[in-house]
């Protein structure tokens, strides 16, 4: 979108000059002034900023991590769930991210409804297959799984998925294809929860902090892995693959 004079906007503190190691890593001011794609804002000081790129800009943000399971996995989903939860905390204003637990499809609706609106990434941490997702110890396939999407016609999302085996084909170009989703993220095998954290965590980072495209965050996030865990991204029903 662009960006007008008198928009409240966000700006990673290293762009503006500011003391980065302030609790958060971006500061909230004015656009005061506008040159075709690049605008200057208030500093603290009262100041006018050097004129900076509208590409590292934000007017908001929406990080929903949705915990699907049995409430009682304290081993693996809730340390990964919380440690997702504790990133992008430290990453995003508090009233930008919000985790929920739920088992059921109904509770999946409730949420869904609810928080489409303010959400752009979805992290969705729980047990999956290769073509679907497990609500409890109920398969939901993808086909059914873009139905829940679209139910509330929300704008399109990036949606990361932690859940084991869910970037075999399947999955990755039926969930892609939904007008509810502009990219899809997640592993093309079992995933270990400390290597699916880092990954999540480095890909908000790229697309959030280092404003770089999903394309470029994906890349980055999954260079070097521990353990060789694969991770593959969908954009409109196919496989993104990098060349050389």
């Amino acid at each position: 979108m662009p960006f007008e004079i008198e928009d409240l906007v966000y700006v990673p503190r290293t762009r503006l000059g500011l003391d980065p190691n302030a609790p958060s890593p971006f500061y909230q001011t004015t656009v005061r002034e506008r040159q075709n794609r690049s605008v200057r804002v208030d500093l603290p000081n009262g100041q006018l900023s050097d004129l900076i790129s509208t590409k590292f800009l934000s007017d908001s943000f929406g990080v929903l991590i949705l915990r699907i399971g049995d409430y009682r996995e304290h081993e693996l989903l809730d340390p990964l769930a919380r440690s997702i939860l504790n990133y992008a905390s430290m990453l995003l204003p508090s009233d930008s991210v919000r985790l929920v637990q739920i088992r059921t499809i109904r509770e999946f609706y409730l949420i869904w409804r609810e928080q489409h609106g303010t959400c752009k990434q979805l992290i969705i941490i729980g047990h999956g297959y290769e073509s679907g997702l497990m609500f409890g110890d109920k398969k939901v396939s993808v086909r059914r799984f873009r139905r829940m999407l679209e139910d509330p016609d929300p704008s399109p999302k990036e949606v990361i998925s932690l859940a084991c085996n869910t970037g075999y084909t399947a999955m990755g170009r039926g969930v892609s294809q939904s007008p509810a989703v502009s990219h899809f993220v997640a592993p093309f095998q079992s995933v270990h929860g400390c290597v699916a954290s880092v990954f999540a965590s480095t890909f908000l980072h790229e697309r959030l902090l280092a404003h770089h495209s999903a394309r470029v965050a994906y890349k980055h996030a999954k260079e070097d892995l521990v353990g060789g865990a694969k991770f593959r991204l969908f954009e409109n029903g196919t496989q993104f693959k990098e060349t050389n």
